[in-house]
């Protein structure tokens, strides 16, 4: 669900995107969303759906994902699928999406195959994380013509994650990831078309450092959900509800049933669950197309393949 105040967010942010689109004379822009990775990390989750369609509160991250392009005027644009590709596709589907299946994974290489199907401009979203798109604030950078692209960043001081360098002046500086620099790439950037005729390596940053190309960055500070691990996925499920100011206590999927002598706490349950008699579950992820009975869990994956520990 979206929740209380998303329908106002998402009319702002159209507006906002429209506006850009006509001051600065910008074609509209196509979208190309990273979604063909393993997910290994994301294990066993990842093992029955891919982490692009990982439902927050009931909605796959795709769909939440594309929504927002699309009340921002960007509803036209390309996916990349490769494990368990099917999913991907039966979620965006009503989309204007054109499909990019993927034998052997290019990263970024893949952008590429957009090259021949629009003009001005490119917005790449990885596909495994929730945030607020802020594509006006990202056009906003494109005006001077020494710009390459533009890279969103946000604040991180975890270590988990590549750091980033970016000069006073705003532009990315090219010298590679810079561990503990308290930036990281959130995840979204804008490449103009020159920029993606030389990608040639599978991590564009790689390309930026080589070729020398100018991106400038804008700063984000608003959520960022990473759904990496199954703890992280868990975690972000709440948090995904608290931005919706939900107060529901669990996360479902379409077609939960749960018997009123059962109880369940803190839980995300995938489609397709049956919660029969004598059941307790407490900070589990149930992942869809069984039936639980006479059985108490607590912290811990429930899955056809078993149950494995969650944290």
């Amino acid at each position: 669900m979206l929740g209380k105040g998303l329908y106002h967010l998402f009319l702002s942010l159209a507006f906002s995107a429209q506006r850009t689109f006509r001051q600065h004379g910008i074609s509209k822009v196509k979208f190309f969303i990273l979604a063909g990775g393993y997910g290994h990390r994301a294990e066993p989750l990842s093992l029955i759906k891919t982490k692009p369609v990982f439902p927050l509160n009931g909605m796959p991250l795709l769909t939440l994902l594309l929504q927002q392009l699309r009340v921002q005027d960007c509803s036209e644009g390309f996916i990349n699928t490769h494990h368990l590709g099917e999913q991907v596709v039966a979620a965006a589907a009503g989309s204007s999406v054109h499909f990019i299946r993927e034998k052997e994974l290019s990263g970024s290489r893949v952008l590429r195959q957009a090259l021949p199907f629009f003009t001005d401009w490119l917005l790449a979203v990885n596909g495994d994380t929730f945030l607020e798109i802020p594509l006006t604030g990202l056009l906003e950078k494109t005006t001077s013509t020494d710009v390459d692209g533009v890279l969103l960043v946000r604040p991180d001081h975890s270590g988990h994650y590549a750091g980033l360098r970016v000069a006073a002046d705003g532009f990315l500086e090219s010298d590679g990831p810079q561990p503990g620099s308290g930036l990281i790439y959130a995840g979204v950037a804008l490449f103009r078309k020159k920029a993606v005729e030389k990608i040639d390596e599978a991590n564009f940053f790689k390309t930026i450092q080589k070729k020398h190309l100018r991106f400038q960055t804008v700063f984000y500070d608003g959520i960022w959900l990473d759904v990496g691990t199954p703890e992280l996925y868990f975690r972000a499920n709440w948090k995904y509800k608290a931005y919706c100011s939900d107060p529901q206590p669990n996360a479902f999927s379409e077609n939960v049933e749960i018997s009123p002598a059962s109880r369940v706490e803190k839980s995300v349950l995938w489609e397709n669950t049956s919660i029969g008699p004598g059941v307790h579950l407490s900070e589990c992820i149930v992942t869809g197309n069984l039936r639980l009975e006479n059985t108490s869990h607590s912290g811990q994956i429930i899955s056809q393949q078993g149950v494995f520990p969650l944290f």
